[in-house]
Parts: structure tokens; sequence; C-alpha cells
């Protein structure tokens, strides 16, 4: 570690203390919110660190919110440390100590402890950090991620770059068009299911981050939000229109259908065009199957995914061990989160996990936006994710269990009783 960083880092901790000074002084309410968007975007804060230092930048991560969270966690009267009560942390953690153990009779060449660490970092310590800030000072606003979204969309629409690696394919440099995607279209998400985010804030970054998403023609992660997105969206009328609230769902569905065939009329004078741009780009596969299935990088997969399941066959119980189906012992991932899984750490490692993801989806049911975002983060893992560098889900999963009210977590037969109304309202 050269002097440059030191001197940086010190400087980062100067500055997190001068905060914390302000804050104790103040008794202001740190916004939980500024984790997740120093998370979620963090390559954007990596890619100018860079640009100034070379090297990894993932220290930042551990390092900017550390002090203002120890500051919760040990003020008095906080109720930071209930995270170590909380039964979906137990659950993530087993499968993370599962994951762990797996070494034992993993490859001796695995890379498995550095997908976990990678993970780790990106997101079980924000996660929990996040968790922390929000019991002590009990505020989380959608608006403050939707303006790291449309400051990293800025950037990317900017500072991005089509190169040889990825040839029409807008992505920031030095990383992946995929993750830009993801990104981009968390921050769609956020601004079109976040509360109280103001309509002058959530029209223009919604318009931004989605260009900047098909700017970068990843289709697995655009597939990935609309679905995710029209789950939620029904279940939300469905529950409404069950509940009295939404008289004439009929009329919505009509008026829904009408957008679209009025879209469909407007789109018409620059169908020429329109079709030039979706044959001209990745988009064009979607509209053919025979494209599809003679696709090189849908048929470079399905070779993964096929030995991926061979492992699996051979290991069915506790898997091969973290790390066997990747990078260095593979050429490349799988490119779907759950084969990857089972395959290394076999249905012990799955069930594991699948709890714990189900208690976390169970957690945000209150919340459409968490929701929307835990499927669709699953989503997009699953078309082509891995992992280590896949961590949107997980981070998300500590955001649904901090949001359960302090009640719920209590239990208890008055709070049983009012379980489904505080979720109607």
């Amino acid at each position: 570690m050269n002097i440059t960083l030191i001197l940086i880092l010190v400087l980062v901790v100067c500055i997190g203390l001068f905060i914390c000074l302000c804050i104790t002084r103040e008794n202001l309410r740190v916004d939980a919110a500024y984790v997740v968007g120093f998370c979620v975007y963090f390559d954007l804060f990596g890619y100018l660190y860079k640009q100034v230092m070379p090297g990894n930048a993932l220290v930042l991560l551990l390092a900017v919110p550390f002090i203002p969270v120890c500051i919760a966690l040990f003020s008095k009267g906080s109720k930071s440390w209930d995270f170590l009560r909380d039964q979906g942390v137990w659950l993530w953690g087993l499968v993370f100590l599962y994951a762990l153990g797996s070494l034992i009779w993993a490859p001796y060449e695995t890379a498995g402890l550095n997908k976990l660490l990678i993970l780790f970092i990106h997101a079980v310590v924000p996660g929990i950090y996040t968790y922390i800030l929000y019991k002590k000072y009990n505020k989380f606003s959608w608006t403050v991620l939707a303006l790291f979204g449309f400051a990293f969309a800025a950037a990317h629409l900017t500072l991005g770059e089509y190169s040889q690696e990825y040839p029409g394919r807008l992505v920031l440099p030095g990383g992946n068009p995929i993750y830009n995607a993801r990104m981009s279209l968390f921050t769609v998400t956020v601004c079109l299911w976040g509360r109280n985010i103001p309509l002058w804030i959530r029209i223009p970054v919604i318009a931004i981050a989605g260009a900047s998403a098909i700017a970068t023609e990843s289709r697995g992660p655009i597939a990935a939000f609309a679905v995710a997105n029209l789950i939620i969206g029904a279940v939300v009328l469905f529950n409404k229109y069950k509940q009295g609230k939404l008289r004439n769902l009929k009329g919505i569905v009509l008026a829904f259908l009408a957008v679209i065939v009025l879209g469909i009329f407007a789109g018409l004078p620059y169908s020429a065009e329109l079709k030039q741009w979706v044959e001209g780009s990745r988009f064009s596969v979607l509209f053919d199957r025979q494209a599809l299935m003679g696709d090189d990088n849908m048929i470079g997969r399905l070779v993964l995914q096929e030995k991926a399941i061979a492992t699996w066959n051979e290991h069915p119980f506790i898997g091969a061990g973290i790390g066997s189906v990747t990078p260095p012992l593979a050429h490349d991932f799988p490119h779907n989160v759950l084969l990857e899984i089972v395959s290394e750490l076999g249905v012990v490692g799955m069930t594991l996990w699948t709890l714990a993801y189900l208690y976390s989806l169970w957690a945000g049911r209150q919340f459409p936006v968490v929701m929307v975002l835990l499927l669709q983060t699953l989503g997009s893992a699953l078309m082509s994710g891995d992992f280590g560098y896949n961590f949107e889900y997980l981070l998300m999963a500590f955001v649904a269990l901090m949001l359960v009210p302090e009640k719920e977590q209590k239990g208890g037969e008055e709070d049983a009783k009012n379980l489904v109304p505080h979720y109607r309202a």
C-alpha cells in the first residue's frame, strides 16, 4: 500500500469523523439509503477512484460508512443490534457458513473463497450497515436511491464507450454492459415504485436510466425487469381490486391496452427505422427463435450450463464445493446463479439459499418496490449472472428484513391478528 493511498484513507476517516461529530451534535438522522446507493452504484465510484488511484477500490465499500455505522451501533438506546436477532439474517448466515464449509471438499484450485469474499463485501457488509443505520434513525428514502441512479446513468451515457470487447454496446470504461444495464434498470424500478419521490425527479430519472439501459443492448436484465414489474403489478392490482380499492379494474386494463395501441400507431411512421435498428442490434434474436438458438452467446452458455448439470448429477446432495464450476476450474460461469449454487452446494445448499430468499421475499411483502427489486435482480442472475458478482438481490434481502415493522418481528398473538390489516393498509 503506497503513501498516497494511505493519505486518501486517512482523509476519508477524517471526513467520516467530521460527519459523525455533526450527527452527534445536531442529532441528525442518517438516511440508510445512502449506503444502499453507494453500494449498488459503486461501479461509478470505483471508476472515478481508479482515475486517481490504481488498484482495487472495494476497500471504500467498507471504509466510507464505517464510522457513522459504529456511532449508530454503540450509541445510547440504539436498536441497531437487532440484526443479530433477525431470523432472516441468520438464514443467510447459514448459507454463507455452508458455502465456506464446502471448501473442505472443493477442488484444490478453486477460487470459491474469492467469490464469497466479493459477495460478502458487495452485499452482506453494506446490508448490515444499512440495517444498523435504519434501526437507529428509522429513515430510508427512495428519492436518495433515485438520485444515485440518475448520477450513474448520466455518467454511463456521457463517459461510456463502445469497445472492441463489447461492440455496439455502451459501457463504462473497464466495466461490463450487463452490469451497467442492471444498475440502470434498478433505478427505473425504484422510480416506478418508490414512495414519495417527487414527480420532477421521477420522470427525468426514468428517461435517463431507461436510455442508459437500452444503450447497453443487454437482453437478460431487460427481460428480468419486464417480467418482475408485470408480476408484481398484476399482484398489486388484484389485491386492490379484491379489497374494493380498485372498483374499475376493467377500465384500467382497457386504458392500459389503449395506451399500447396508441403507442403502436404513433410508432408506425417510424416502423422502417425501428425495424432497421432492431435488426442491427442484439435484440433481433428475441424475435427470431432460429437466430436465438444459433446465437454464439446462447450456445456458449448452454454448454456451460450442461457441464454444471453434469457436475450436480455427480454430487447431488452436498455439491462439488464452492467454485467448482466457475473460473479457473471452468472456462466461464454457468450464467445462471441457481444452477451454479445447486451444482456447487448441492441440494443442501440450494435448500438453505431458497429458504433465506423466500423468507426475505415474505419480509418485504408490504413494499412492492422491494418485491419487484428482489424478483428483478434474481431474474437477471438467472439469465446472466454468477454467485459472486450478482449481489443486488442479497442486498435487497437485507433491506426487506430491516423494513419489517418492529411489532411483526417480535411476534405475539396481537401482532398476528393485526398482520393482515397492516399489510392491506
